[in-house]
């Protein structure tokens, strides 16, 4: 398991919990759970199941929503940081010497 799923788990609980402004004791009777789990859920000492992290989440009122996003290549912000440090001309200079490659580039295949 990634290390930081406990801790994200940890956080998104014991944030919803704050700003729910229910009790242990209230969020696990609503999640059909103990207060000794919520508690050990909240520090990270365990992760929930995926249907009871469900119930948790509901528990305050909200629906736990999972997305995907692309990983960002290290490659690709290295890049960005150093056309982001050049001066706007030098990166205009950049981009045409680019386009020459891409040029030479299609008239090779």
């Amino acid at each position: 398991m990634n290390p930081s799923v406990p801790a994200a788990c940890a956080e998104l609980l014991t944030e919803l919990r704050a700003s729910s402004r229910r009790t242990q004791a209230e969020v696990a009777r609503l999640a059909g759970t103990s207060q000794p789990a919520v508690a050990r859920y909240e520090s990270g000492a365990a992760v929930p199941s995926w249907p009871t992290l469900t119930r948790l989440v509901a528990a305050h009122g909200q629906l736990l929503v999972v997305g995907v996003t692309p990983a960002v290549d290290p490659h690709d912000t290295a890049l960005v940081e150093q056309l982001l440090a050049m001066s706007p001309s030098d990166r205009l200079a950049t981009l045409a010497r680019f386009a020459r490659l891409q040029d030479v580039a299609e008239v090779d295949t």
